[in-house]
């Protein structure tokens, strides 16, 4: 079990010596996309084919840190249930298919013209708000970590209303000095949220929380 306390321990490490280990890159940026965001709904933590295993809910806790560091915890809304159940009645194709454009992104052309995704996409806002979907999509177990296979990090801001993602961000790693899954998942999560604090202009961001 990963231990809370081993898990904080780790992200202040790591937060208080940015950008060790892997760098993040852009691999999607719509600078013409303005829409405020004002909540996020952040999807469960899973691979690229729709499913959370024991590795992917172990760092789930440090995604959501993050995007309630950045946007503020009370614009954060948890959507794995309801995420979870929309998966059981539609098939997990049509999931795969959307958490697949963060990694090719030109298939999102096509994507938005499957009745089926924009139905998924409209009963996601329906059920949670019309607000921005928060992704994050670990590709790489720990058992591939340790046979020194790469493990991924996509995380991606999709625009409901524009139906188009903001930003998207890459990030890999493969056991080498820090030798531990959990800890080179948690620096390439670090790692990643500098890259995206650039991205959204922390400074000068529009969000809910700071109009009160």
């Amino acid at each position: 079990m990963f231990k809370n306390v081993a898990l904080l321990g780790l992200i202040g490490v790591f937060g208080a010596c940015s950008m060790l280990g892997p760098k993040p890159t852009t691999a999607y940026h719509r600078t013409d996309i303005n829409q405020p965001v004002q909540k996020l709904i952040v999807f469960p933590v899973t691979n690229f084919s729709g499913i959370q295993d024991d590795n992917a809910k172990k760092i789930e806790a440090a995604f959501t840190g993050k995007w309630a560091e950045l946007y503020g915890k009370e614009n954060v809304l948890p959507g794995g249930p309801v995420i979870f159940k929309m998966m059981e009645t539609m098939g997990k194709d049509t999931y795969g298919k959307f958490i697949s454009s963060l990694d090719n992104v030109s298939s999102l052309e096509q994507l938005l013209k499957n009745p089926m995704f924009r139905n998924f996409t409209t009963q996601v806002t329906k059920q949670l708000g019309n607000y921005h979907f928060a992704l994050a999509i670990v590709n790489g177990d720990e058992a591939s970590y340790n046979s020194k296979n790469p493990v991924r990090v996509h995380i991606g801001l999709f625009d409901s209303t524009n139906l188009t993602w903001k930003w998207i961000t890459k990030i890999e790693d493969q056991k080498g000095i820090v030798g531990n899954w959990e800890a080179s998942s948690l620096m390439m999560v670090n790692n990643s949220f500098d890259l995206i604090n650039k991205l959204e202009k922390t400074a000068t961001r529009d969000i809910a929380s700071e109009k009160k």
